[in-house]
Order: C-alpha cells, then structure tokens, then sequence
C-alpha cells in the first residue's frame, strides 16, 4: 500500500478508536468490549500495513517477489520481458501466448509494471516504483539461446 494512503487509514482508525474510548468512558458505549475488539482489529491492521510489502529481489541467480509467502525463479527461466503501465503489461499483447499460468504481484496506486515471460509457460507481472531499473536487469538476464519457436520460411 502506498505511504500516504496507509498513514490516512492508520490516522482514521485510531480516531474513530479514541472516539470509541471516550463514548465507553461517557457512558455512551455500554459493552466494554466493543472498544477492546476495535483496539484488537486496529492494531492487527496497523501491523499488516506497516510491515507486508512487496518485496522485489534479483541476484545474479533469482527473481524472488512475494508480500509473505515468497516465489523464486530462476534467472534462467527469463525470456522475454516487457515494461509499462500495469495495464499494458497485463494484456500480454504481441507474445501469442495460450495456456499460461500467470502470476500478478502488484500493489494499489503503482502504475509502472514489468512482465515478465518465462519458460514452462509462466508470465510473472510486477508493479514497481521504478519499471525501467527493473526492466533493465532483467532485459540483461534474458536467454539469448534461441529458445523461441524458429520461423518457418518456404520457398
């Protein structure tokens, strides 16, 4: 989530729980739980938007991308890699691929995407806040050994 964003919705959540404490203390609010179970939710959501972001890495030997559970490619899986807004990257445009399993890691309010094909028939998508690094690492990783289907010439 986006630094912004989230910093509104944490402000939002602990003023709607002060608001919650002081009707409790007022008299206002009976049930003494009701502001304990907001308090629980608040902190757990605090604490999820704080500390789960996508999280990007290239080494010399991997891509690794994952919020929590994190997914490993090899670098040499790379064929092919396209760069632009998350929506261009989506439409697959241009590759006439059929039969894929697509993995999407994006976040809300990042435009900038970097997708990616792969061999086994995978298309790993990315949002990033800076595509073109991304997309110039891995441009340089990709196969150069003519692992895509040869045109046939007649005649």
């Amino acid at each position: 989530m986006p630094e912004i964003p989230a910093k509104i919705l944490l402000a939002c959540l602990g003023a709607t729980l002060v608001f919650m404490v002081a009707c409790y203390f007022a008299g206002i609010i009976q049930a003494s739980w009701q502001p304990a179970l907001f308090a629980l939710i608040t902190g757990i959501a605090a604490v999820l938007i704080i500390f789960v972001k996508l999280r990007i890495r290239v080494d010399d030997e991997n891509i690794t991308v994952g919020f929590v559970r994190m997914y490993t490619v090899p670098l040499a899986h790379v064929i092919d890699v396209k760069k632009g807004d998350i929506d261009v990257a989506r439409n697959y445009s241009g590759w006439g691929i059929k039969k894929v399993k697509f993995r999407n890691y994006t976040t809300h309010g990042v435009d900038g995407a970097v997708t990616v094909k792969l061999a086994g028939r995978n298309v790993l998508t990315m949002t990033c806040r800076d595509p073109d690094a991304l997309y110039d690492i891995l441009y340089r990783y990709r196969r150069q050994d003519g692992c895509r289907r040869p045109s046939i010439g007649l005649g």
